[in-house]
């Protein structure tokens, strides 16, 4: 009779080490953009020939991007997920037009308090990346 029981505390023991574990994926994509981000930023001027900083206007479904001398970018259909703390890339479409040749967006966001920053994601984030939140654009 002990060894019965013997062999059924062994196996009692030995099968949680056995079964598979299922691991939890860290970072998730979810749909539109996160709500801490949404606002207008824009950036300082580069030179006196710039006439205005880099505007960058995020709502729930679209992300848009102006600089001056340059077309209007307006991605919509977005997703996001954190990489880091204070991290997220952003996926969306793009329309394509005339002037602007690319159909996707795909960016790294970087944003804490009101700063924010946005660069192709896989790049590093540069000194004119850099943003501040605005109530309204100058």
């Amino acid at each position: 009779m002990k060894k019965v029981w013997l062999s059924v505390a062994a196996m009692a023991l030995l099968t949680p080490m056995v079964a598979e574990t299922q691991t939890a994926q860290a970072a998730s994509w979810h749909d539109g953009t996160p709500k801490a981000m949404r606002g207008k930023y824009q950036a300082k001027k580069h030179s006196a020939a710039q006439g205005f900083g880099d505007m960058y206007h995020i709502t729930a479904k679209t992300y848009t991007y102006d600089a001056s001398g340059m077309p209007q970018i307006k991605a919509t259909k977005l997703r996001y997920k954190k990489i880091s703390a204070h991290t997220w890339r952003l996926q969306g479409k793009v329309k394509t037009s005339a002037a602007v040749r690319f159909s996707k967006l795909d960016e790294k966001i970087y944003f804490k308090g009101k700063k924010f920053a946005a660069t192709d994601y896989g790049s590093k984030f540069s000194k004119l990346s850099w943003a501040t939140k605005v109530s309204k654009f100058k």
